[in-house]
Formats: structure tokens, sequence, C-alpha cells
């Protein structure tokens, strides 16, 4: 059980795709995938918490890693929501404004250490808006869109539900296997919650396929977010090499662009209009569809030799002061290296 489930999380990139195209074909159990929607967010929350133990910090790392959270939680909405203004999206673009305001997705942390970026940096900033979202989303919700299109309030206590449960559960999980925390049977049940979420994407666009959505009005939007989420993030990564920082443009572009949506989708389910459902079934596939493709872009690198050591130029320094812990490594660096190896000629 544990050995599949192990071997079942060194996938975790492309298996959320294959269960999209499984619930595709047989809709009862995409159905069923739905109606687990919640409690698999929760799932794949929990054992994140239960696995990230990032090491030592250092305010090199610190100060670009809040600067990527404030301009994802904060800064990216409101570019979004001028977007949005600015080509008339109406309620489809205040749902894309609340899209921009998700945290950066795991499936980014991953693609970064296959391309042979930093990828502690982006951790740091995911585990710091996963905590703020309870509270910056009801926030842009408040300033930016329309009451009548979702109570704040309520925003507020389903986001600090669908947070403060993972965060328990993880730590509790933690606690339970102190001394004996098993990684990738763990990242294996987190990517079986990821593969329920793809079941609920195709129930979910299976169901919307037959409305009157403006699909093309909702993939024009999500597509401006992400790129106007990438260029902040890659411009926040260049302004901390300057100020001394580690240059983390790139890895900073992914996780501006590859947002968790699920997270997001999970909270305002039967708040949302068709539109809104749609837009969240949208990103939430963009969440797993654009990893997906940038991944065999390391490939084509290890075949050139041009491959870079995972974690980034930064990589041997931090181990020696501690900063990358084993479990680390074991949990981010070792799937990323596994999957490179896997290309080798």
């Amino acid at each position: 059980m544990t050995g599949g489930l192990g071997r079942l999380g060194d996938f975790g990139l492309f298996a959320p795709l294959l269960a999209v195209a499984v619930g595709w074909l047989l809709p009862s159990l995409a159905q069923i995938g739905y109606a687990l929607l919640v409690p698999s967010v929760i799932l794949m929350f929990a054992m994140t918490v239960a696995m990230v133990e990032p090491g030592r910090l250092h305010w090199h790392e610190i100060w670009p890693a809040i600067g990527l959270a404030l301009s994802n939680l904060l800064l990216s909405p409101l570019l979004a929501h001028g977007f949005a203004v600015a080509l008339g999206l109406d309620e489809v673009g205040g749902w894309i404004v609340l899209v921009a305001a998700c945290p950066a997705a795991g499936g980014a942390t991953l693609v970064a250490g296959l391309l042979g970026l930093a990828m502690r940096p982006i951790l740091l900033a995911q585990l710091l808006c996963f905590l703020a979202l309870p509270v910056t989303a009801p926030l842009v919700a408040a300033l930016i869109l329309n009451a009548a299109m979702i109570d704040p309030w309520v925003l507020f206590q389903r986001m600090a539900v669908v947070v403060a449960l993972p965060c328990l559960l993880g730590l509790a999980l933690r606690r339970a296997l102190r001394g004996g925390l098993a990684l990738r049977p763990l990242r294996g049940v987190g990517t079986l919650a990821l593969c329920c979420i793809g079941l609920a994407l195709a129930h979910g666009l299976s169901g919307k396929l037959e409305a009157s959505i403006p699909w093309a009005t909702c993939v024009l939007g999500l597509g401006l977010a992400s790129l106007a989420g990438g260029a902040l993030g890659f411009t926040t990564g260049v302004l901390s090499g300057r100020l001394g920082g580690a240059r983390l443009g790139s890895s900073f572009a992914l996780g501006g662009a590859v947002r968790n949506v699920s997270l997001l989708w999970s909270a305002t389910m039967g708040l949302s209009t068709p539109e809104g459902e749609a837009v969240m079934v949208l990103g939430t596939l963009w969440t797993f569809v654009l990893p997906a493709l940038l991944a065999p872009l390391s490939w084509q690198r290890n075949r050139s030799g041009h491959g870079i050591a995972p974690g980034g130029a930064s990589a041997d320094r931090g181990q020696r002061r501690g900063m990358i812990t084993p479990q680390f490594r074991a949990v981010y660096e070792a799937p990323a290296e596994g999957l490179r190896n896997r290309c080798r000629p």
C-alpha cells in the first residue's frame, strides 16, 4: 500500500491530468470526485503541512518570499481588475480577480526544481499566502468586487475553515508520525487528493459545456491574469536580486503565473454563479496543465547538458548553513531530480 502511494507521488505533475481524462470518460466517477472536492482540497493541503520542513530561514529568502506573497495576494488582483474593467468583462472579470488573488500552486515549486531554479523561496511564499488567504481574499472581495456577487464575510468564514482544517490535520499528523515520517507515501496521498480534484474538474467541464457561458472571455481573462501574475512575480524576483537577495526572476515568474485555484473553488461551492464556476474550473485546469507543459523543458535542458543543480545556485550554500534539510530534499528536490534522471539518454 505505502509502496503504491509512493510511486503515485512520483508522478504528481501528470496523474491529475490523467484523472481529468478518466473522469471525462466515466461521468459517474467524475460526479463522485465533485462530491469529494472539499475533502480532497483539505487532504491535499494537510499533506503539504505535514511534509513541509524548509529548514532554517535566511533573510535573503524571507524578504523576496514576502514580496511574492504581497504580489500574488494584492498587486495581482488589482492588475487583473484593471484588465477586467478595460475589457468590460463584468461578472466574469470579478471572478478572475478572485483567481488572481490565489497563492502559488505546489506544481510551481516542483517545476522550478525540474528546471533547476530555486524552490525554497516559492515554497515560503506559498505558505505565507496560504495562511493569509482567509484575510486577503475577503478584503479583495470587499474593496474591488460587487458585494452582491459574493459576501466577503461568508467568504472569510469558508476560507478560514479550508485553511484551518488542513493546518490542524497536518500538524496532528506530524506529531503522530514524529520520528517515522514516511515522505513518499504522504506525497502519494497528496497526489491521490489531486486526482480527486481532477475528477471534479471533469464533472465541472462536462456540466458547464451545455450552459451558455462565455468560454472565450473566461479563457482570455485567465490568460491575462496569469501573464500579469507572472510579470509581477518576475519583477519581484529581479528586484530582490538588485537589493542584494537571490536572483529569483524565473522562479517567481512561475510562482506568479501558476496559482492554486482549487482552494478558492472549494470555498465558493454553492456561492458562485455558473460563470464563476466556469472560471474556477478553468483556473484549476490551468494549474494542472501549465506545470505538465513546462516539465518537458527540463528534459530538453538535461539532454542538451545545460541543466542546473536542484535548488539553484544557492543550494550548496544553503546546505552548509542548514537551510536545506534532508526532509526538504526528499519532498521537493528528490522528485524533481528523479524525473530528470528518467529522461537521460
